[in-house]
């Protein structure tokens, strides 16, 4: 109960305010799984036949994200290893030949993450199905580093923070309809690519703009689906969301 205690108090700590979209997700339980996930280690090799990839920083990996799905009663183990000696693989694109690896090397019924040291954009850190955790034959994420956690959150059927369905109101008036739509997420204006000063010194939003209504936003700098790189834990309503894309499922992995 601590450790839950302890994420809760972390997302609220990196946050700026309390949203009033709180109040969509308080009365709703967040449901247990019981369930451990197994994990397929795919590494890719270099030209050299290198990685930077060792067991112990595959198990830190999983480790840091156990934490964060505990709320869930969700964790994850590694079950298997392997290595794809050809070095063209260790940089990658979305575009650029992951079908192929994934027909190639898929293992139904796992959690499928291909290691590379190397995507074709650097500033990558990976990406996932989403969601995919409901379907034993696309449960797959590609990772470069550190950001397990946010790429599990895809497959579990989350969206980044400032994407979805149309412009979500800072009032949150259309959060269950537009934005990410998970209502206790507040509004977040984050333009990939725009050349914005977003945050100030200790993860201080700053951005100015204001949404159709007028008002300034107050996004969740620490939420791990955010892309402003001070990431704390989910939301409750996160983990509402990602336990349900699981329970919905029609086909599970075993």
């Amino acid at each position: 109960m601590k450790k839950y205690i302890q994420l809760f108090i972390a997302i609220m700590l990196c946050s700026l305010s309390t949203s009033a979209q709180d109040l969509h997700t308080l009365d709703k339980e967040i449901p247990c799984l019981n369930k451990t996930f197994s994990i397929y280690m795919h590494v890719t090799l270099d030209s050299l036949r290198e990685t930077s990839w060792t067991v112990e920083k595959m198990q830190s990996a999983v480790d840091v994200t156990n934490q964060y799905f505990e709320p869930i009663c969700t964790q994850f183990e590694i079950c298997q290893i392997d290595t794809l000696e050809n070095w063209t693989w260790d940089s990658l694109s979305r575009d650029y030949r992951v079908d192929e690896i994934n027909r190639l090397f898929y293992q139904e019924n796992r959690i499928n993450i291909y290691l590379v040291d190397r995507f074709d954009d650097p500033t990558v850190c990976g990406f996932a199905q989403t969601p995919g955790v409901n379907n034993p034959s696309n449960a797959k994420i590609y990772l470069r580093d550190g950001c397990l956690p946010h790429e599990m959150g895809h497959l579990f059927g989350l969206l980044h923070t400032f994407e979805g369905s149309g412009v979500e109101n800072v009032n949150g008036s259309n959060c269950d309809v537009a934005g990410d739509l998970v209502c206790d997420t507040p509004a977040d204006p984050y333009v990939e690519g725009a050349m914005i000063q977003w945050l100030g010194e200790n993860c201080e939003f700053i951005f100015t703009g204001t949404d159709i209504n007028g008002e300034f936003y107050q996004p969740h700098v620490g939420n791990i689906m955010s892309y402003y790189g001070c990431d704390c834990g989910f939301t409750r309503g996160q983990y509402i969301k990602m336990a349900n894309t699981w329970l919905d499922s029609q086909r599970k992995m075993w």
